[in-house]
């Protein structure tokens, strides 16, 4: 176990590195990411990091973010309220297009096709698609797929979208660093809310909970006043953590088995960021929002590493976690309810109308 995680670690330090080295966005995010997903696509086996890691790189980033809140800010989510709900619906309405497609040209079975394409949380869409049904491994390859294709683009677009202004960022944007006590303390309030909201079974538990608790502390301790942050060694190794988490999940004899539908998820996942970026640059003309943070809102990838993206770029990072926080909801239970109840009704007219995929 501890090669697997040394050698892990080893990945992480180089393409943190490299990616420092010529500049890279999120260098500490997406090197340890695209390189994990490199070594694996060749071949390298006994790697691997235990499953809390991803988890305490998510309670950084919430308590990151719970530092940032202050009264204003709910009111300043509840005035988007509308705006999350239209962009929520129209990207959904992106992924039922791209599921259409599937099932219509590839010969997928509906549940399968659905899941594998609306833009939920990873583990929400493969846990809610298994148990109605639908093949484990395609929507896993889609939605792992979305996200990596997501996260790597989307930091490089926005570094695009800010080059004529002021730049892109290389650190979190913000006043000074809280001691060495203040931190441990933080991330122990966060470790705790992170804990407690993972049992109501609510997404994104580990950065939700952290992220409220966090806020309740330094607001009734006055912490973090004047955009105080975490050290950056501490965030750099959050998004280390993240990024190596999700290229690990690759399995290069999925990929090499099910290759047909490795190609139609890297399709289909192009598609629906070109989508989302339609959309992003159409919000800004019917709202107050800020491009950059439409882009990173509407982007159909991981809520913490779209709320990083945010972080370092100087977008209001808590906006884009509320959009992003918001649309994963609304899928996993508004939309799932909806598809229960239209797979049940079809089931109901027409027994054995779904037929189930597998992948040959």
């Amino acid at each position: 176990m501890l090669i697997r995680v040394g050698k892990a670690l080893l990945i992480a330090v180089v393409g943190g590195t490299i990616c420092s080295l010529v500049h890279s966005p999120l260098p500490w995010l997406l090197g340890p990411l695209i390189m994990s997903v490199v070594c694996k696509f060749f071949g390298m086996k006994e790697v691997s990091v235990p499953a809390w890691f991803r988890k305490v790189g998510l309670i950084v980033v919430g308590v990151t973010l719970g530092m940032r809140i202050t009264p204003e800010i709910w009111q300043t989510m509840a005035n988007h309220l509308g705006l999350m709900l239209i962009g929520t619906i129209i990207t959904i309405l992106f992924g039922v297009l791209n599921a259409w497609i599937v099932y219509r040209f590839e010969k997928v079975d509906v549940v399968t096709a659905i899941f594998s394409n609306i833009p939920g949380g990873l583990t929400e869409m493969v846990t809610i698609g298994q148990t109605m049904g639908g093949n484990l491994q395609i929507i896993s390859m889609f939605h792992s797929i979305r996200v990596v294709i997501i996260v790597c683009f989307t930091p490089y677009f926005v570094r695009l979208l800010t080059a004529s202004s002021s730049g892109v960022s290389t650190g979190i944007q913000g006043g000074a660093v809280v001691g060495v006590l203040t931190t441990l303390g933080l991330l122990s309030i966060g470790a705790i809310g992170a804990l407690l909201v993972s049992k109501a079974r609510v997404p994104a538990p580990f950065l939700l909970g952290s992220l409220l608790f966090a806020a309740a502390a330094c607001l009734a301790f006055s912490i973090g006043q004047g955009g105080a942050t975490l050290a950056k060694p501490v965030v750099n190794f959050a998004q280390a953590a993240i990024g190596l988490s999700i290229g690990l999940e690759f399995r290069r004899d999925d990929l090499v088995k099910h290759r047909r539908f490795f190609f139609l998820g890297m399709a289909h996942s192009l598609l629906l960021f070109v989508l989302s970026l339609t959309l992003a640059f159409v919000l800004p003309y019917v709202s107050d929002i800020e491009l950059i943070a439409s882009v990173l809102g509407t982007a159909p990838g991981g809520i913490a590493e779209m709320s990083l993206t945010a972080l370092m770029t100087g977008a209001d990072p808590l906006l884009v976690t509320a959009f992003q926080l918001f649309r994963v909801l609304f899928i996993v239970t508004v939309f799932s309810f909806l598809i229960r109840a239209f797979v049940k009704r079809i089931e109901a007219k027409s027994p054995g109308t779904i037929e189930k995929t597998y992948p040959a």
